[in-house]
């Protein structure tokens, strides 16, 4: 009875030592397409991304197309005796504030036509003398 239980013994290594080479040839087979596949699309990776570029600069062109932003050039105010623009206003508002050395991160202009004047508050904060005469600009 020795024989058939060393023969079993032998049969079983032999498959043992089978599905191990099978096993070791899957998985080297499976490892060598894994890394043909990762290669491809490391070869592919610029094509996909030079292409997702092409596509957003195309859709960004199409908005801005479709989006047509209007500008105004310019605000004029015309009292009687005088016309000024917002901009005029603006840079004398804060040549004024850089000769009274105020400085502020919100500054409001108002402006009141009965005295052809533009008045402004800096943080909230306003004062008589913060005051700018639209007729000398």
């Amino acid at each position: 009875m020795r024989k058939k239980s060393t023969t079993r013994t032998n049969a079983a290594k032999t498959t043992a030592a089978k599905t191990t080479a099978t096993i070791k040839e899957a998985t080297t087979k499976a490892t060598e397409l894994a890394k043909e596949t990762v290669e491809k699309a490391i070869d592919k990776a610029p094509e996909v991304i030079e292409e997702a570029k092409a596509t957003v600069n195309k859709t960004v062109k199409e908005v801005a197309q479709k989006m047509e932003t209007k500008k105004i050039a310019e605000t004029t105010i015309e009292l009687p005796g005088c016309a000024v623009t917002m901009t005029a206003i603006e840079e004398a508002v804060k040549k004024d504030m850089d000769a009274k050395e105020i400085s502020g991160k919100e500054i409001n202009i108002y402006i009141n036509a009965d005295q052809k004047a533009a008045y402004y508050t800096v943080d909230g904060e306003g004062a008589d003398n913060y005051r700018i005469d639209l007729t000398s600009l």
